[in-house]
């Protein structure tokens, strides 16, 4: 599976300090599974051994905010929470890359939304 990317510019400096202290408070689990951090599963698909790493998660999907509500997710429940946004993400760019393409090819839009 590809990670996604981070982009750290758009955290608070303190980040990790944050990012620690709420998975301490959760007692190292994922808030939504009970898994444990560093703990080995099986997939359910794939049927093959992961490791699980906990992640500090935006419930309101805003790094820059300061006060930011966190939850601590393992890498599944973090990607069920974060999916839509996912999916969303993916569409816009694959819109603005193909509107790019035909920009390049000589081809207006027929009708223009921005």
């Amino acid at each position: 599976m590809k990670s996604m990317p981070w982009q750290k510019e758009r955290y608070p400096d303190d980040w990790d300090e944050r990012a620690r202290a709420r998975k301490e408070l959760a007692g190292w689990r994922c808030e939504q599974c009970g898994a444990k951090h560093g703990e080995v599963r099986v997939g359910k698909v794939h049927k093959r051994p992961y490791i699980v790493w906990l992640a500090a998660a935006h419930l309101d999907h805003d790094p820059e905010n300061p006060d930011a509500r966190l939850a601590v997710f393992c890498q599944g429940c973090h990607l069920k929470y974060d999916g839509y946004v996912h999916a969303s993400n993916a569409r816009r760019k694959r819109y603005q890359r193909e509107r790019a393409n035909m920009l390049l090819a000589g081809q207006l839009s027929l009708f223009d939304e921005e």
